[in-house]
């Protein structure tokens, strides 16, 4: 049985044949072009991509990537920098407010480990144990800002590459999403929806 496995295998494929496409010299067809059509599609061409304002997006992450915002002013987004900045302001402000926390909580916790008097006097009622227990919650709190504060800044060099891909992309005009009301039959009452038509 193995045999006829094996021999199925190596010499089948030379039993196989190959097709040969056969073209009918009477339906083929030929097409004339005209200098017109070639200067309408070029035109055509020349409208639906402009290469003139076409963005880099390795340009426009490298700007990100060194003064983030840079690339959103580089793709004329202009009103996306105030965000940029707000989140990784925002984020930096919390990695500084939570490490000066930790360090502060750590020399209590050690001159309370070590049996000196804390600075500090309403925390001399707490222990040691609690003393560490805050120290780490500072730090780990600290930990989670600084991995916020660096997904900001991945997601802003991001945003700067998608939009420089985009940005030569011009609408379709057969395709059109815009925000619509929506009746509600029982109550007359009018909701917020998303409509989205298409024209063949």
């Amino acid at each position: 049985m193995m045999n006829r496995i094996v021999f199925l295998l190596v010499f089948l494929p030379f039993l196989t044949f190959s097709q040969v496409e056969i073209q009918d010299s009477i339906s083929s067809k030929t097409t004339v072009i005209s200098p017109e059509t070639v200067a309408v599609n070029e035109t055509a061409k020349i409208d639906t991509v402009d290469y003139l304002t076409m963005k880099n997006p390795i340009r426009a992450s490298l700007y990100s990537a060194i003064l983030p915002g840079m690339g959103q002013i580089y793709n004329r987004k202009w009103w996306k920098v105030p965000i940029v900045w707000g989140l990784l302001g925002t984020g930096i402000g919390f990695v500084i407010n939570y490490n000066n926390q930790y360090k502060e909580f750590r020399g209590y916790y050690l001159d309370k480990l070590y049996g000196y008097e804390l600075e500090n006097p309403t925390l001399n009622g707490l222990s040691v144990e609690q003393l560490a227990t805050i120290q780490d919650d500072r730090k780990r709190t600290r930990d989670y800002a600084i991995a916020l504060t660096a997904l900001a800044y991945i997601l802003n060099i991001v945003d700067a590459t998608v939009d420089a891909h985009l940005f030569g992309i011009k609408k379709d005009p057969d395709l059109s999403f815009q925000p619509t009301l929506i009746p509600n039959l029982q109550t007359t009452e009018f909701a917020m929806g998303f409509g989205v038509s298409y024209k063949f």
